[in-house]
Parts: C-alpha cells; structure tokens; sequence
C-alpha cells in the first residue's frame, strides 16, 4: 500500500512539473507575441522587408527578404539547400546553397504585401508568406543590400561547374575526383555554406539586411535563434523602429505555430 501511495505521489510530482514547464512556455511565448505596428515611411525613400513563411519548409518555416525600389518594385531573395537533400541536411551536413531572386512589378508587390502569396520562379519563391518586419532604407543602403548576394551566386556558379563535369565525365578516375572537389566544395568556409542549424534562409535573409540596421548586426551575432519565426519575433521586440504586418490572412494552425515558435 505504501509502495503504491509513493509511486502516485511520484506520478503526480511527474504531472504538476511537466505542467508548470508547459505554463512558463506559454508565458514566454505571450511575451514574445507581435502585434502590427506601423513605422515612418518616406516615399523617397526604398523600402526593406524580412519575410517569414511560417509552415514553409516542411513546417520549419521559411525566410525571404525583399528590396522595394522607389518606383514601388519589389526584389526577392530566397536562400535554401542545393547541394544536400533535406535528410542530409537535417543530420546537419553543410553544402553550397541556391540564392534565388525574383523580380515583381510594383502592382504585383502591392498585391504581394496584401495576400501572402508569392508566385515567382525559383526555389522557395512561391507559396504563401504571412508575417513581415520592415523599414524604409535609403538607395544606398539599397545598393549595399543587393550587393550581399554576390557571394551566394560565386558559389552557387562553381558548385553548378563541377557538378556539371561530374555528370558529363565518362573517365571514372577523373568522375571520382570531381566528386572529391564537390565534398570538398561543401567544407569551404571561406563560403556562405547552407547548415540548417546554424546558417540557413533566416541567416542569410538577415545577413544581407544587416548592412542597413545596426541593431540587426548585433542581434545576428550574438541572440540568434534556431527558426525564422522565433527570429523574426525575438528581432521584432528589440527593433521598435521596424513596423510589424500580417500578408493577408492566416489559417488557425499557422495562427498556432507563429504563437508557438520561440525558439
């Protein structure tokens, strides 16, 4: 009788700490809850998005960033996987990566801006994005932004020449070196390698941005999160100066995820 009262009170003690860890989880994610706020826009000026997609990437959410020009045309970056399957991947194999752009009409970015949904060529630049942090930024810093691609494409180029050789090559001892160059291609840290735990779509999207935003810099190097959403939101709450928005409307269980992920 006594063993039985001590294994209840065990299982009890179990519940009440597995309950109260679920109640400072909730709080923490009431506290890093964004609601929408506006910031100063200027129409001189370029604007600035970081854009997230909250069930994208198989439920790990994904991040985009895109350059508005002064004529109200927007440019968007996408950042993702390439040389490794997502597999690889999540058993945290690096490789070189795909930046893809895509170009909308000022028309097509407004209604962008209203819905969510993305419908351009290329890795992860379609789907349907729900939650921005933006700002206005100068055409120098719009310059300077676009220009932090570069890297991406040099990458990205040689990664697609070797692969490119490897496929074509007939000879197996030249095939089998080509395939060491592309292994080691993927350990090059002089690189922007795609690693889905410490530098994917999110690092790269602020990354890029950080030219513009002093407080970015800081907050990429040192109070990183691990998903674009719990980035997003940690950023949002230090970032006053960058107005918050919904792209159109959310479906219950993005509503959840988004509240959910703190992480």
């Amino acid at each position: 009788m006594k063993c039985f009262c001590r294994k209840k009170r065990w299982k009890k003690g179990i519940l009440c700490g597995v309950a109260a860890l679920l109640a400072v989880y909730l709080c923490l994610c009431l506290s890093m809850r964004l609601t929408a706020r506006d910031t100063a826009l200027d129409p001189e000026e370029c604007m600035l998005y970081y854009i997230v997609n909250v069930d994208g990437m198989k439920g790990l959410g994904h991040s985009i960033l895109m350059l508005v020009d002064q004529d109200g045309c927007g440019t968007v970056y996408s950042f993702n996987g390439m040389q490794r399957s997502l597999w690889e991947s999540l058993l945290g194999q690096s490789g070189v990566g795909k930046m893809s752009m895509g170009i909308m009409s000022a028309q097509e970015t407004a209604a962008f801006l209203r819905t969510g949904d993305l419908k351009l060529d290329g890795d992860q630049l379609s789907g349907n994005y729900d939650v921005a942090l933006y700002r206005p930024i100068s055409p120098e810093e719009y310059r300077a932004i676009a220009e932090q691609a570069a890297p991406y494409w040099e990458a990205q180029e040689r990664f697609a020449d070797l692969y490119e050789k490897w496929v074509y090559e007939q000879d197996e001892g030249k095939k089998a070196e080509y395939e060491q160059d592309l292994e080691q291609l993927s350990r090059e840290e002089s690189l922007p390698l795609y690693r889905i735990y410490t530098y994917n779509c999110d690092d790269a999207a602020r990354g890029m941005a950080a030219p513009a935003d002093p407080i970015l810099q800081e907050y990429t190097r040192h109070l990183r999160r691990m998903t674009p959403s719990g980035n997003l939101k940690a950023f949002g709450k230090m970032a006053e100066d960058w107005g918050v928005m919904t792209l159109g409307r959310q479906s219950l269980a993005e509503r959840i995820m988004m509240f959910l992920m703190i992480l």
